[in-house]
């Protein structure tokens, strides 16, 4: 018979070798995470790229349901269309994205009732992607359009799906905005988009004039940088303060000093990244899949090997869905960041307002780091609000760096500290497979 003693050990030991989840006011976790790196993709839905993914049967993806569409929502007893695992590495269109747009995949019109939304009435019922991809670009040809619902297989998108299966995958996190790329980084870096609903010319000259996440950084310092790798203007130049403070001349730098300061081991305690859109690594159409998991691989590999991945949290996430179709309905009726609206002419020629107060459509996202659990799929939040959207890392950064609460959006959003463990992993995955030559 084991001695006394003998059992003790043993029980120790088995303990200390599982992972322990922070319970609510357990700040322990804020030790052990010390550098964050958040980085943003570009426009594909969580379907279109997780749908296929077969590792986890409690993935709500694609694989266990038959998702289809009317060829056209106003005959809803005609022809369907039903998603297939053959996207393809380019897609062939891009499909429309801007807030009328959206409306059609998620209503099957241009123009829901806002007053509805309010009461729980309004019918979110997600058919509307093939109808609007046919609409744009004025083909009937449905093989064509139903490249909006189509998804990836596991095998597609091996870097992803080995990410997924190494780290935690969200399956219900929301894009902020039902609409285009800036509005929807505006809110993920500072909780609202100050009232601008399209890609218009204020990002591309800092006139946004509201606190971002680099501005609260710096009044707290807490170092960051945000690299960039674009034509186009990186999110932390939106903001007005960026300029006239000088950040950035010092804090923005373009994505080969990423590579460089990871190895080295000075990456800040806050790191960015912009990649570039739209040929080669956003994954936004025409940039291939394969280019995107390649490039997805990169920046884990750089991480992964840096001095500094002992105390790393690493998010990806992508700023929107990029029109391409998801099944599950967004949060509506949700706290937006400010007061202010956004008014555009839909395709019929009427306007439609959009007061903020729904969420975008599902994105894939991942919180990696040896500091969380390999496998895991994190569905509802469990604070704030109990949903999980781009403005959920603010309310998590707010938590780490003991910062304000930048707007009622982040305040209502759900933080996932409690994903931190306080076991440390060092079956972490040095390197990712190569993405699938299609």
């Amino acid at each position: 018979m084991p001695s006394l003693a003998f059992i003790i050990t043993t029980l120790v030991t088995l303990a200390s070798a599982s992972p322990v989840w922070n319970s609510d006011g357990d700040d322990s976790w804020r030790s052990r995470i010390k550098n964050v790196v958040v980085l943003v993709e570009e426009n594909r839905s969580f379907d279109t790229i997780a749908g296929g993914l077969t590792y986890n049967t409690n993935i709500d993806g694609l694989l266990h349901r038959k998702y289809c569409n009317p060829a056209n929502v106003s005959m809803p007893n005609g022809a369907t269309v039903c998603a297939q695992p053959t996207a393809q590495n380019i897609a062939p269109d891009d499909p429309n994205h801007g807030i009328s747009g959206v409306n059609m995949e998620i209503f099957s019109t241009y123009h829901p009732d806002e007053a509805n939304a309010d009461a729980g009435k309004l019918q979110e019922n997600m058919m509307g992607f093939v109808t609007e991809q046919s609409s744009t670009y004025k083909t009937q040809n449905l093989t064509r359009a139903a490249e909006a619902i189509n998804y990836y297989a596991e095998y597609h998108v091996r870097v992803f799906a080995s990410m997924a299966e190494n780290f935690v995958l969200f399956d219900r996190w929301f894009a902020a905005v039902p609409g285009p790329t800036n509005p929807n980084r505006a809110y993920l870096t500072s909780g609202t988009s100050h009232g601008h609903g399209r890609n218009d010319a204020a990002f591309n000259v800092a006139a946004l004039p509201q606190r971002s996440i680099f501005q609260q950084l710096s009044e707290k310092n807490v170092s960051w940088i945000n690299y960039y790798n674009s034509s186009f203007a990186p999110d932390s130049l939106f903001y007005s303060w960026t300029v006239s403070s000088g950040k950035n001349a010092t804090n923005v730098k373009p994505l080969s000093q990423f590579y460089a300061d990871a190895k080295a081991g000075t990456l800040p305690q806050f790191t960015y990244i912009n990649p570039e859109c739209c040929s080669y690594d956003s994954f936004h159409p025409p940039s291939p899949i394969t280019l995107g998991e390649n490039f997805i691989k990169s920046i884990y590999e750089a991480l992964r090997s840096s001095p500094q991945w002992d105390s790393t949290l690493f998010i990806l996430t992508f700023d929107e869905h990029g029109g391409f179709g998801d099944h599950v309905a967004p949060p509506v009726n949700v706290p937006a960041g400010d007061s202010l609206t956004y008014t555009e002419t839909a395709p019929d020629g009427k306007n439609i307002t959009f007061d903020f107060k729904r969420l975008g459509i599902r994105v894939p996202t991942l919180v990696i780091s040896p500091w969380v659990e390999g496998g895991k799929i994190e569905k509802k939040g469990r604070n704030q609000g109990g949903e999980y959207s781009h403005t959920s890392i603010l309310a998590f950064l707010a938590k780490l760096w003991d910062l304000d609460v930048l707007t009622p959006r982040v305040g209502w959003s759900a933080s996932f500290e409690h994903l931190i463990t306080d076991y440390f992993r060092s079956d972490t995955p040095e390197k990712l497979p190569n993405p699938y030559p299609f």
